[in-house]
């Protein structure tokens, strides 16, 4: 039992160690069709071939490749570009390419960083920043595939070894949480969660604000409740699932249990189309609940209500609080805007009060709410609300929220 805990608290400690004791696979032309499908989105080409050759022959390896995928034409044309109703520009890029190379939606604060060197010295930059980042050190080193669930391909001197050992598969039941632990401490916090606010507290049985344990595992349901009674990812929407944005929802981007995905995947392709979501019960237009309480931080750009919303729906705000817009301290703004009146010429909105509550709807514009109680959702898709200030790190406080919606 000793020998055991120490063990586990070495692996702990060191997730280089962790990742040296998983089998590796030499089949570097698995690896590259891989990296082809989460990368770029598509099956690897003749083209790929170089890159099999210099796996194989030891001169390149899998984090390199990676960085030169990631910085191909190809990706650049279809991924790296500014888009309209951008709070940054470049956010969506940005979005993308943590999608890609790390496997998770970026932080706030990851964001807006990232954004602005894209802005400064491109996508090239940003590509470098993330691969050669410490995440990426503990997540993949130089041999893990980004998005694979764990496979690796076997580093030159450690192919003898494992010639035999082909890539052992993360369980069903822990293969989308493993990649969400980034900084792998056995625990998933609220800012490593992938799913909506809804999700994550549906997850947390003992509201100790991380998850652990069988509060990961999709096989498990709290005491008095089926697993399927724990399948509340038919409440989330298509767009919000769908990370790489290919336009399917796959088993890894799922946060429901692996029956539920099965039963929806009615042509079993083993991805789930906007068709199957929206069939066998599995409608992605959520109805708030009256009285959830959303906190728009003053410092973060977008909050994601997780709240679902269709075209035409009436949203009702009862919102309240104060947020301090610069280090002045008489530079207050409730949900209607500065105290002052003043404007933000750089805001989303800088026709408008500074400091006013805003909302967008999916990637739709940018929507003034203010001191409104209501207003008709122009477009369909997931609600946000942020703040209309242009520089966010200076402030201080939050907006306390309720949104109900009728469809």
């Amino acid at each position: 039992m000793y020998r055991a805990g120490i063990l586990v608290l070495a692996l702990t400690l060191s997730p280089a160690v962790a990742l040296a004791q998983q089998p590796c696979t030499t089949d570097a032309r698995m690896v590259v069709n891989e990296l082809y499908r989460h990368l770029l989105e598509r099956g690897a080409d003749a083209g790929s071939a170089g890159w099999v050759q210099q796996l194989e022959g030891g001169q390149s390896n899998v984090r390199e490749v990676v960085r030169s995928i990631a910085k191909s034409p190809e990706h650049a044309q279809r991924f790296h570009k500014t888009e309209a109703g951008e709070g940054t520009p470049y956010e969506r890029s940005v979005a993308q390419l943590y999608r890609h190379i790390l496997g998770r939606q970026p932080d706030a604060t990851g964001m807006r960083v990232h954004a602005e060197l894209a802005q400064r010295s491109g996508a090239d930059a940003v590509i470098d920043r993330i691969i050669d980042s410490n995440e990426y050190d503990q997540q993949f080193g130089d041999w893990g595939l980004p998005g694979s669930g764990g496979v690796r391909y076997c580093a030159p001197g450690n192919r003898s070894a494992s010639q035999a050992s082909a890539p052992q598969p993360v369980p069903v039941a822990q293969r989308r949480f493993r990649g969400m632990d980034r900084d792998n401490d056995g625990t998933i916090t609220r800012n490593e969660w992938r799913g909506s606010r809804q999700s994550f507290d549906v997850h947390d049985w003992n509201n100790d604000g991380v998850l652990t344990g069988q509060e990961v595992n999709e096989a498990e349901a709290r005491t008095g409740r089926t697993v399927e009674d724990e399948s509340f990812d038919r409440a989330e929407s298509f767009e919000y699932l769908d990370m790489n944005n290919n336009n399917r929802v796959e088993l890894r981007e799922w946060h429901g249990t692996a029956s539920a995905f099965d039963r929806l995947d009615v042509n079993n392709d083993n991805s789930l189309s906007r068709v199957e979501m929206n069939s066998a019960g599995g409608n992605t237009s959520a109805v708030a609940t009256s009285g959830q309480l959303i906190r728009v931080n003053g410092t973060e750009r977008w909050t994601d209500t997780g709240v679902n919303v269709r075209a035409g729906a009436t949203l009702t705000f009862d919102a309240q609080g104060t947020v301090r817009l610069s280090g002045n301290g008489n530079d207050i703004a409730g949900v209607g805007g500065a105290q002052s009146g003043r404007r933000a010429a750089e805001a989303p909105l800088g026709n408008q009060a500074a400091g006013a509550l805003i909302a967008r709807i999916g990637n739709s514009d940018t929507l003034f709410v203010g001191n409104r109680r209501s207003m008709r959702a122009p477009v369909g898709g997931r609600l946000y609300l942020g703040v209309n200030d242009d520089h966010l790190e200076d402030n201080s406080g939050d907006f306390q929220v309720t949104v109900t919606v009728q469809q």
